[in-house]
């Protein structure tokens, strides 16, 4: 066997034999690799595929497989549960997401019913960046962003550090939703100083897993695992990771803010309609008609608080407001994030009331 690194952008096609990415059988799909993404495609040597490359995309070859053992046991610990939750932790580019990829399609070949949470609001993938996303895989995935969200919880900020009990509580709404098939917990990897580590180990007490999954490398985590009280397995982080600098992580995020903008337009709310959430301790006087708040990242929530579009503030006035946003058709409460953002989703900076 053999293992082909495919480095997007890139589109990839089997034509004759057998690949499998991430576990997941490459039989009558096409699969879309990003750009700053990479994806491992083992191949047989009676395999023949279709592979396009764009512009900064490359393909090499490695021989075996890339993906650890410790990855094989920790889907077969999953399978074997059926039931209950994991959290995946781990810094910067260890592979936590594909990690949780890996593992939802191996749930999937082996029939378990699987929920992942995507908790890592840096870097989000299953919502836009500033959101933690639930979606219920129901085929084989190349990446967390093929999965589409069945909620999405508005947390308004890109550094968990600056949101903590927002996220504890957005965490907690997604995991309790009535459906209870076993549920994979993707997070952030903001762990490398004291205060990190009481965040993380605040984070795993607060869901109480039945199994947390710790990609480390060297004993990075450890102060972590002796915080807290859940079963964890210590799991390898693949030797092909794609590292991404401060600018492509930059250009991650305004891709995934443009998914969920593309095609929108300027709506205005009636404020004796809708209502407007603030961030802890301020009121909707101080801010009306203040120009500082354009460009302020907005979450347009429904009558559960769950999000339905993230939008772009345009105005605030007395009895209006504006928002650039998509649809949102059962509107009933906007939420006020940090983020500054332009319509086409470049980050502009950050508010911090």
């Amino acid at each position: 066997m053999k293992t082909l690194i495919v480095r997007g952008p890139a589109s990839i096609r089997l034509l004759t034999g057998k690949a499998a990415a991430l576990e997941g059988p490459l039989e009558n799909r096409n699969i879309i690799i990003r750009r700053e993404r990479q994806l491992p495609i083992e191949t047989s040597n009676e395999a023949s595929l279709e592979i396009l490359v764009g512009k900064s995309g490359s393909v090499f070859e490695v021989e075996g497989s890339t993906i650890p053992g410790s990855w094989h046991s920790a889907l077969e610990a999953l399978v074997e549960m059926k039931q209950g939750t994991a959290v995946i932790i781990g810094g910067t580019d260890v592979g936590k997401s594909t990690l949780s990829a890996f593992l939802v399609n191996g749930l999937l070949s082996n029939g378990v019913d699987s929920r992942i949470v995507d908790a890592d609001i840096g870097q989000a993938d299953i919502g836009p960046p500033t959101t933690i996303g639930s979606a219920s895989p129901s085929a084989y995935i190349s990446s967390l962003v093929d999965l589409e969200p069945s909620a999405l919880f508005f947390v308004g900020h890109t550094s968990p550090g600056s949101v903590q009990s927002n996220l504890f509580d957005g965490v907690r709404r997604l995991t309790s939703l009535r459906r209870r098939p076993l549920t994979i917990i993707n997070t952030d990897g903001w762990v490398s100083d004291p205060e990190a580590t009481a965040y993380k180990a605040e984070l795993i007490e607060t869901i109480q897993p039945d199994l947390v999954l710790a990609i480390a490398v060297g004993a990075e985590l450890e102060p972590v695992i002796s915080r807290i009280s859940s079963a964890s397995m210590r799991i390898e982080a693949p030797t092909t990771i794609l590292t991404r600098s401060r600018s492509d992580r930059r250009e991650i995020r305004t891709a995934a803010y443009r998914r969920f903008l593309d095609g929108g337009r300027t709506r205005a709310y009636s404020l004796q309609e809708t209502r407007v959430k603030m961030p802890p301790g301020l009121k909707l006087a101080q801010f009306t008609g203040n120009p500082e708040l354009r460009d302020l990242l907005v979450g347009l929530l429904d009558k559960e608080g769950f999000l339905l579009q993230i939008g772009v503030l345009l105005g605030l006035e007395k009895e209006l407001v504006r928002v650039y946003s998509r649809s949102a058709d059962l509107l009933k409460e906007i939420e006020f994030g940090y983020v500054k953002l332009t319509t086409d989703g470049v980050e502009l900076g950050y508010v911090e009331f």
